[in-house]
């Protein structure tokens, strides 16, 4: 999939027009018309066609087309943002993983990185052991930002596996604060993939332990999925059950090369891209009933609780500081042919 997510940049609108917010109406150039019109062509032919029109078009509307109702909305762009989405690639890195396994994960990795490069998603990685027992690390290796993709390839490149599976020590690293700078943060989505293909065999505990971890893990706010390369276990799978991910993520993912390593990665990242974006403070008089959100130019209307189609968009917080675009429009947004996006206050929100 080669996707060029443009909504994952800031997206501005090319404004209407500039001016205050509200409706009001507005004399056009070529409305000249005023439409007193009582044509009372008598057509003597004698017929009984309706073209003896006796219109009696009496809008006194100024426009051409003489409807009576037209007003131009003054609107004003604004810019939306995407919500942030920081996920951690925790490697198992111990001696089971030379060989083979190794370079099939740097595979998976190298392509998947490069893949999701710039896509939205800002990638951090740490490994386990980082000695030849069970050390595990004082501070995350690449911690989770915007352009790490190489760093991260040049890591998995330059580096080969030893030593015991230390896996709860590491994932009791990211219950530390400060480990990781930004993972967890506010207002960020995060996320821990952990990547294994052994027992854990140093001082971690059993599968009840794994879930107590995980869950910890969860309650700060960090999401963890589980990929077993050619292994399962119970701990894996406690791992998976308390991750906070729903179906079919709530059990480990199976991978037993770095093609359904890549695609475990690639499904693991379509999951966490997000459709929330923050509203970049409009004036403080905008009113939120007067919003409309443009895709390719054409409005998407809103849809409360994204039911019926799961197209449009709704509020995600009461004080209007989110937007969501809802399931069949956030496919839209990730599909290899995405739309423009763009925003204004102004006119009256258009309802589904």
């Amino acid at each position: 999939m080669n996707m060029s997510l443009r909504f994952f940049m800031m997206v501005v609108l090319v404004a209407m027009m500039s001016g205050v917010f509200g409706c009001e109406p507005v004399e056009r150039a070529d409305d000249s018309n005023s439409d007193t019109d009582t044509d009372t062509d008598t057509d003597t032919d004698g017929d009984t066609d309706t073209d003896g029109d006796t219109d009696s078009d009496t809008d006194s509307d100024t426009d051409a087309d003489g409807d009576g109702g037209d007003t131009v909305c003054d609107e004003q762009d604004f810019n939306i943002e995407i919500e942030p989405v920081r996920l951690v690639i925790l490697q198992d890195f111990s001696g089971s993983m030379s060989g083979t396994n190794w370079t099939q994960a740097t595979t998976a990795l190298t392509n998947i990185l490069t893949l999701w490069m710039g896509m939205g998603i800002e990638f951090g990685f740490d490994y386990f052991p980082n000695d030849t027992n069970c050390g595990v690390n004082s501070t995350i290796t690449i911690p989770p930002a915007a352009g790490t993709e190489t760093s991260i390839i040049s890591w998995m490149t330059s580096n080969s596996p030893t030593g015991m599976t230390p896996l709860e020590e590491a994932m009791l690293n990211y219950l530390n604060f400060g480990y990781a700078t930004g993972f967890p943060e506010s207002g960020v989505s995060s996320y821990l993939v952990v990547v294994t293909d052994g027992m854990p065999n140093c001082a971690s505990g059993d599968a009840a332990s794994f879930s107590a971890t995980t869950a910890s893990l969860l309650a700060n706010q960090i999401k963890t999925f589980a990929i077993g390369f050619n292994y399962t276990s119970a701990e894996l799978t406690a791992v998976a059950a308390s991750g906070g991910m729903p179906a079919p993520y709530n059990v480990p993912i199976d991978a037993s090369d770095s093609v359904t390593l890549q695609n475990a990665f690639d499904d693991i990242a379509q999951v966490v891209i997000t459709c929330i974006f923050d509203v970049q403070s409009p004036d403080a008089t905008a009113d939120p009933d007067n919003v409309n959100f443009y895709f390719d130019g054409v409005v998407l209307p809103m849809n409360d609780g994204c039911g019926g189609s799961g197209e449009g968009w709704q509020w995600v917080d009461a004080a209007h500081t989110q937007v969501e675009f809802c399931p069949v429009s956030c496919d839209d947004i990730k599909d290899g042919d995405p739309p423009d996006i763009t925003a204004a206050w102004g006119c009256p929100t258009e309802l589904i």
